[in-house]
């Protein structure tokens, strides 16, 4: 008996099969009524690679995270090993997809020199001397300001008088300004990231954005600083990324080596002359003293 339906059933499945597979094409040739959503992205996608180098101190850290928080759309990496090539920079900027590039090397527990770079384009690229440096725990530095929010990037007028003042405004403007729509961003505008072109350097300066303070939309803006704030002292600007032909060279730097050296070399100056006076003063009291005093008559009288 178990024979005999089997058969029956498989008809009655086929026949059911048939009956649906016209309905099936019908409404596959029809236009569905849920089209197919694409998620399209609404920022720009900007990355931008942080890292630094081994023998950092902690000013210089502090510095790297203050950093950091202005760049929400920042990656962040291990330290980089300076016995290798900067040219390896380039090749950990590809695999963690960032267009841009900031690298801080630190020498001599001392000097932190600065470098950004447009990895996506094959440069340009610009070394710094970093100095003066204040971060954002610095007690005189009081502003406050939304984390994540994107910062409005202000550039002075300075920086159009030259060639590379203009090159330096487009490169450090592509870094540190936040694409519009950013998942780590915020849309708030209540901070000023101001760079400022002062005698051959580049100022950067960090202002939160406080309403008026009599509660009315015509009172006066003010502004406090946040941090961190430091200088760069351009050193070279080259066409490639982390190398290549030099666009532009400074030649009013002169490295912090040296600029050690002429101090020693200025202190050794004064301590050469002190010596000479000591030898001077010796040489008056013992020789020079002793001649002109007059015959002891009294020498020989007490043996």
């Amino acid at each position: 008996s178990m024979s005999r339906k089997r058969p029956e059933k498989r008809a009655a499945a086929a026949e059911d099969a048939a009956k649906k597979k016209p309905v099936a094409d019908a409404s596959a040739s029809e236009e569905s009524a849920y089209p197919s959503v694409l998620r399209r992205s609404t920022h720009t996608r900007k990355k931008v690679l942080v890292i630094c180098s081994r023998g950092v101190t902690t000013q210089f850290i502090e510095l790297m995270e203050d950093m950091l928080k202005l760049l929400p759309h920042a990656k962040k990496d291990p330290k980089f090993d300076k016995r290798e090539p900067l040219t390896s920079v380039n090749e950990i900027a590809e695999l963690a997809g960032c267009r841009f590039a900031v690298y801080f090397e630190a020498r001599k527990m001392q000097d932190l020199y600065m470098w950004a770079s447009a990895v996506d384009s094959d440069g340009p690229s610009a070394k710094f001397l970093v100095q003066q440096i204040k971060p954002m725990k610095d007690l005189r530095l009081t502003g406050n300001c939304l984390l994540g929010s994107r910062p409005i990037v202000s550039f002075d007028a300075s920086f159009g008088g030259s060639a590379h003042g203009a090159l330096l405004q487009s490169l450090l403007g592509q870094i540190f300004s936040t694409p519009k729509g950013h998942p780590r961003s915020k849309p708030f505008h209540d901070h000023v990231l101001h760079f400022s072109f002062v005698r051959g350097k580049v100022v950067v300066r960090h202002y939160q954005v406080l309403p008026p303070l009599d509660g009315t939309k015509s009172g006066d803006v003010s502004l406090v600083e946040i941090g961190p704030r430091f200088s760069l002292l351009p050193i070279r600007i080259f066409a490639g990324s982390f190398g290549g032909e030099t666009l532009y060279a400074n030649p009013d730097y002169v490295s912090p080596n040296e600029a050690r050296s002429a101090l020693k070399r200025k202190a050794s100056k004064t301590t050469i002359g002190h010596v000479v006076q000591k030898e001077n003063r010796r040489k008056r009291i013992n020789e020079d003293g002793v001649a002109d005093l007059p015959p002891d008559e009294l020498k020989e009288v007490f043996l």
